[in-house]
């Protein structure tokens, strides 16, 4: 064959590698649960550009990583990423934060409703009881241990 009868083969070729790479990328994220990571699943947030009153809870949220770590999110957070507690939904990594958080009411409600009870003076136990009892109703909790 002469090059100009296998140049259209060659084309081809490129054309469905290249839309086979494509739906590759396009579909990573769809893939299953176990091959999916934090990453794949959330935008990181920039802080600067949020109103006053996001900033502040994800702040609150980086400030009392040990009491949010006890806390489970009843969002449905836990199936669908992952996530094992409430500080999840605020921190990927060390000064990394989820966008996750920032549109959705059932993550911000119960760390406000922290906020509240640790400022009554409430115990990590207590807060926990407290959440669990209240929004249960939401659905199945993140795998948070007691």
């Amino acid at each position: 064959m002469t090059r100009r009868k296998w140049l259209p083969v060659g084309v081809s070729v490129a054309v469905v590698v290249v839309i086979m790479v494509a739906l590759t990328i396009e579909l990573a994220p769809w893939t299953s649960s176990a091959a999916r990571t934090r990453s794949d699943l959330e935008n990181v947030l920039d802080l600067s550009s949020q109103p006053p009153e996001i900033v502040s809870i994800y702040r609150y949220v980086e400030g009392q990583r040990s009491l949010v770590r006890q806390i489970p999110c009843y969002c449905g957070c836990g199936r669908s990423l992952d996530h094992q507690n409430l500080f999840d939904c605020f921190v990927i990594s060390p000064g990394v934060y989820s966008d996750h958080a920032s549109g959705c009411m059932v993550c911000q409600d119960e760390v406000n409703d922290i906020q509240r009870l640790a400022g009554e003076g409430r115990s990590a136990r207590e807060i926990r009881a407290w959440i669990d009892a209240e929004y249960s109703r939401y659905g199945a909790p993140t795998d948070t241990p007691q």
